[in-house]
């Protein structure tokens, strides 16, 4: 059995899946372009940002009255439009920046949760949660990754004789960082172009939980390599 992608492929015996996604070159044009529509753009107040992210809590917990009782905690507002999603609708002009704002919700779910929020080209805004947990992965690559992390979570169930498909509809639980290396370069526009580190993402499929280690290195071109270890797949108790 094979399956292949850009630079990605899985082996049979699912030793290690592996998937590459490239965007943006960290060209010095760029890097230009990107400090160009960010001085065009420029970030909201947080006021703002925390009133977009506050509207998807109310859709995304929409039967939890809970979760509206304390206000949206700000931790952290970077630049998203390195983003190869961001950086492609700012390049034909759907949007005008993107954000990356992570937050808590103290009275709903206490754990770190991160949003993109968008600029579209009307000045109006729309919101995405992007993960929940702290991650270094940025949304266009969990996105690429998760299709493979599903498959892994999948053989692993299969493996313990689960019936379940890799096309079965699956979720993102809390997602961890495992480790980082020492040469992890610093948040560029909302990706990292350079270094190593690797998480931990609960694939929630077939009514059971995975656990797949993710080993990722940027690639220095805006994407970044994903290596999922077969034998670090942690299938959960029920």
């Amino acid at each position: 059995m094979s399956w292949l992608s850009k630079r990605a492929a899985i082996l049979p015996t699912l030793a290690v899946l592996s998937l590459t996604t490239s965007a943006s070159a960290q060209h010095r044009l760029v890097l230009d372009r990107l400090e160009a529509w960010n001085a065009a753009a420029p970030q909201p107040n947080e006021v703002v940002l925390k009133e977009q992210v506050q509207k998807k809590i109310e859709e995304i917990y929409s039967g939890n009255k809970d979760c509206f009782r304390a206000p949206v905690i700000v931790e952290r507002v970077q630049p998203a439009s390195a983003d190869r999603y961001a950086f492609n609708a700012i390049l034909r002009g759907a949007i005008r920046n993107a954000w990356f704002i992570t937050t808590r919700q103290p009275s709903c779910e206490n754990v770190a949760s991160r949003y993109m929020v968008m600029q579209n080209s009307d000045g109006s805004f729309q919101t995405i949660r992007v993960n929940r947990g702290q991650s270094y992965a940025w949304e266009s690559l969990i996105g690429d990754t998760f299709r493979l992390a599903k498959i892994a979570a999948s053989v692993a169930l299969v493996r313990q004789g689960v019936e379940c498909s890799p096309v079965s509809n699956a979720g993102l639980g809390v997602v961890r960082i495992a480790s980082e290396d020492e040469d992890l370069g610093n948040d560029t526009f909302g990706v990292r172009y350079s270094g190593s580190w690797a998480e931990i993402w609960p694939v929630e499929i077939c009514e059971r939980t995975v656990e797949v280690h993710i080993d990722f290195r940027a690639d220095g071109d805006g994407g970044a390599y994903s290596d999922l270890p077969g034998d670090k797949l942690r299938v959960l108790e029920e």
